[in-house]
């Protein structure tokens, strides 16, 4: 397991990742995941529009309540989201060529624990889903898993900033001295509300490097982490 920290003084920026859609590009296993079971489920179909806006990088409980219209109690919740969380495993396993982290990842992960760089994941996924990502990745090369933030529905959810807030402070660090890497908008502005000192979009398509223009205060835009420059968690 990964536990190396060395002062803040340092480096300029200590790194925060987003995990869906960052270091694993399975946005679109989850979207084809939700899409089904909001068929089977919902008996309901929804836009692109609705889906970016109320699905996409949410946590579990605020889409569901979303797609329900109503509020959902902790057992019905947690019921439910295992039923989309089925789905998508099927989904990303029966991909397995595409079952990796993104280029460059593993490269820039070596880097950070061999310069002890602080760093951790902010997910929106559930305990069930970020414990398949570490034993399928091995996770704990890179991270104390102990430290990584998931979702256990004590937060609100992205793009409420408090799951950014609480990543920083376990790392023992400040918001505006974090490093953060993320996908969807409602990542991106979670990271932005909580103060981040620089916000990095991960664009995996066309499309979302479109959507990520869009956005002024980002810092940059990448589509793999081969495309980003190490000198900048550097003094």
């Amino acid at each position: 397991m990964y536990t190396g920290y060395r002062r803040r003084l340092d480096w300029d920026f200590l790194g925060i990742f987003d995990f869906n859609g960052t270091l694993l590009f399975d946005s679109d296993k989850h979207e084809k995941a939700w899409h089904i079971f909001i068929k089977e489920f919902c008996n309901k179909e929804i836009s692109d529009e609705e889906f970016e806006k109320n699905i996409h990088g949410v946590v579990n409980k605020k889409a569901l309540e979303y797609l329900y219209e109503k509020s959902l109690s902790t057992e019905e919740v947690l019921s439910l989201e295992q039923e989309k969380e089925k789905i998508y495993r099927r989904l990303v396993l029966e991909d397995t060529a595409n079952f990796r982290l993104v280029p460059g990842a593993e490269e820039l992960l070596d880097y950070i624990c061999k310069e002890n760089i602080p760093h951790t994941i902010a997910t929106a996924s559930e305990i069930v889903n970020l414990e398949f990502y570490i034993k399928s990745f091995s996770l704990e090369k890179w991270f104390d898993t102990e430290k990584i933030i998931y979702n256990d529905n004590t937060l609100p959810g992205k793009p409420d900033p408090a799951i950014y807030i609480k990543a920083a402070e376990t790392i023992g660090v400040n918001p505006e001295d974090c490093l953060v890497f993320e996908d969807s908008k409602a990542g991106l502005t979670s990271a932005h509300n909580a103060g981040a000192g620089k916000i990095i979009a991960v664009a995996s398509t066309p499309e979302e490097r479109e959507k990520a223009e869009k956005i002024h205060w980002i810092s940059d835009i990448i589509s793999n982490f081969y495309d980003f420059d190490m000198n900048i968690l550097k003094k």
